[in-house]
């Protein structure tokens, strides 16, 4: 048995809490996921969160791309969590997010956010099932 879950968990930070509920809705087949309230974040309940799944995202729209209470948890998660991903909508570049953040335009449809966050979390699923097999080989 693993010590985590393998379903991808993805916290939607959104300045519309009612865009974010339906986008949760309809990510909820293949994802965990949630809405994160931007004003009353709890950094360690998350990145608690983040450590119990294989793989986690924090997806965030162009007006909250500024928080950086936001920008920190994400880095902070980044560097603790190696299959830690962001992705935000509304911008094409920011010096504050990981590296590894995926940037989409702000007239992106949400069925193109989706199919993106399904397939990224697949390939995140299948590296880190690879690494993990890796290092287990490793060990012995």
């Amino acid at each position: 048995m693993t010590p985590f879950n393998s379903t991808p968990v993805i916290w939607i930070a959104f300045s519309n809490t009612a865009e974010a509920k339906s986008l949760a809705e309809r990510i909820d087949h293949f994802a965990d996921a949630r809405v994160l309230d931007v004003e009353a974040i709890d950094p360690a309940a998350l990145m608690k969160d983040v450590g119990q799944h294989q793989t986690g995202w924090l997806l965030v729209d162009e007006v909250c791309f500024n928080d950086e209470g936001l920008q920190g948890l994400a880095r902070n998660a980044g560097l603790k969590h190696e299959f830690f991903r962001c992705m935000v909508i509304g911008t094409q570049s920011g010096q504050k997010w990981p590296d590894e953040t995926i940037y989409l335009e702000s007239d992106t449809l949400s069925t193109t956010i989706i199919d993106r966050l399904r397939n990224e979390s697949h390939v995140l699923r299948i590296a880190s099932s690879r690494m993990r097999h890796v290092r287990r080989l490793q060990n012995r």
